[in-house]
């Protein structure tokens, strides 16, 4: 587990799961007008609750670079809620007919949405009832969601980096703006430690998860530039979201590289299980 597919087939799992009462959430909402502010509500204030996750607009400069809405929650019990039956995801209430026009999520489109959703958000609300679909998988009340991005799609980057770090976040979300690369959806988390595993991505601190439309052509640049701020912080890129990392990078964000080397060359000394992401980035160094 934690190999990318490379060390082995993964012929059965267990898994220790969360007793829960009912199918609802209790949310807590605030909106932030800048980076900091939710940054410091996320630093303070997250282990008072069991999930924790922000929505950044990467489109604002300035004063109000970085502007947020910080959703918390924890499951509620059957006490907590009117409706205390547990019950499966409902249907998506909404369905994209057909693929958008390519360029239709662009610097103005998104930045027109961002107004929009953050306006609409409460200042500040307490102990809303929410479904675990509407609170964990919000795109999913909209099917076929992806095929806004039209047909040349979108990229996702994905990266960690220390506690003491978080200024890299405030970096990075600066790169964006100033550059008006679109990110249409910008999430930030923090993280615990991660597993044993030599490949794990998660590390005590901060992780900021995009998706960025495919066309505009300062695209490639910008996000070499976020890979470079990235190891500057001894942080490193989700593998599973990349499409486009350069292999003289990884050492530098996945130190124990070798020990899991070394276990890939004894489990699968022939070099059987491979990938276009193992060639792309040596994972294997043969």
């Amino acid at each position: 587990m934690g190999a990318m597919g490379l060390t082995g087939v993964v012929t059965s799992v267990t898994l220790q799961m969360l007793a829960i009462e009912t199918s609802q959430m209790l949310v807590d909402t605030d909106r932030f007008g800048d980076l900091d502010s939710v940054m410091s509500a996320m630093s303070s204030g997250d282990d008072d609750y069991r999930y924790s996750v922000a929505w950044v607009d990467c489109m604002t400069r300035g004063a109000h670079m970085g502007r947020a809405i910080l959703t918390r929650g924890n499951h509620a019990s059957a006490a907590d809620v009117k409706k205390a039956a547990l019950s499966g995801p409902r249907k998506p209430r909404l369905t994209i007919p057909f693929q958008a026009p390519s360029g239709l999520l662009n610097r103005y489109s998104v930045r027109a949405f961002n107004e929009l959703w953050f306006r609409t958000a409460p200042r500040h609300e307490l102990d809303e009832a929410q479904s675990l679909s509407s609170f964990f998988y919000p795109l999913d009340g909209v099917a076929g969601w992806n095929l806004l991005y039209g047909k040349r799609g979108f990229v996702q980057y994905q990266f960690c980096v220390p506690d003491a770090m978080g200024d890299t976040v405030v970096d990075v979300i600066r790169r964006l703006s100033e550059s008006r690369v679109a990110s249409f959806l910008a999430v930030l988390k923090r993280f615990g430690p991660g597993n044993p595993s030599p490949l794990s991505f998660p590390l005590s601190g901060w992780t900021l998860a995009l998706d960025l439309p495919v066309g505009a052509d300062a695209l490639p640049g910008v996000l070499d530039d976020l890979d470079e701020m990235v190891v500057a912080a001894t942080g490193r890129v989700y593998f599973a979201k990349d499409a486009r990392l350069q292999a003289d990078q990884v050492r530098a964000m996945y130190p124990r590289l070798d020990e899991f080397r070394a276990v890939k060359s004894r489990v699968d000394p022939d070099d059987q299980l491979t990938s276009d992401l193992a060639r792309r980035l040596d994972l294997v160094g043969k």
